[in-house]
């Protein structure tokens, strides 16, 4: 918002003869007073307002009036701002609960699988034990199948020696 908006809405209105602290500081920002001394532009000033009719008292009446105002408008705006910030921080508090129930909904998820992954591997360490008896099974089978000339003390390298051979009755048919 505008300063003179500030002003308006907070009920000011210019001064008699328009010397408002504002006329004063437009005149200080004049090129013929702004590079002077503070004294010479203060005797400058006061002969300015003095020559025009209007009281130093009226000036630094409008000045206080404005300062309040714009201190006021200040104040009401930190409360808006303040306002503003806490329904923000309550959004962000109800966006984190929503973050942290969806990742929690995600990491049930997660551990579901991995709790699938485990049984499937303890199901099939399950089968290669089955596969490891009953490949001894046939190991055994095929160690009493083969003359004792042809063995040796593992029964598995008999079955090896059989698979080798190329006999089609040995030979896996994919």
């Amino acid at each position: 918002m505008v300063f003179e908006e500030v002003y308006r809405s907070a009920g000011i209105k210019s001064p008699r003869l328009g010397y408002s602290i504002g006329k004063v500081i437009e005149m200080l920002h004049s090129e013929h007073i702004r590079n002077l001394p503070t004294e010479t532009k203060r005797a400058s000033l006061l002969m300015a307002l003095e020559a025009a009719g209007v009281q130093v008292d009226e000036v630094l009446q409008d000045a206080t009036l404005r300062q309040r105002a714009i201190n006021s408008y200040e104040a009401i705006q930190r409360k808006h701002l303040e306002e503003y910030e806490a329904r923000k921080a309550q959004d962000n508090c109800t966006i984190q609960a929503e973050m942290e129930l969806v990742a929690a909904e995600y990491a049930a998820r997660i551990s579901c699988n991995l709790d699938d992954v485990a049984r499937e591997k303890d199901s099939f360490r399950k089968w290669q034990v089955r596969k490891q008896h009953e490949a001894q099974s046939i190991a055994d089978a095929v160690a009493l199948c083969v003359t004792p000339g042809k063995t040796s003390a593992d029964p598995m390298s008999a079955f090896r020696e059989l698979a080798a051979t190329g006999d089609p009755a040995y030979v896996h048919r994919g």
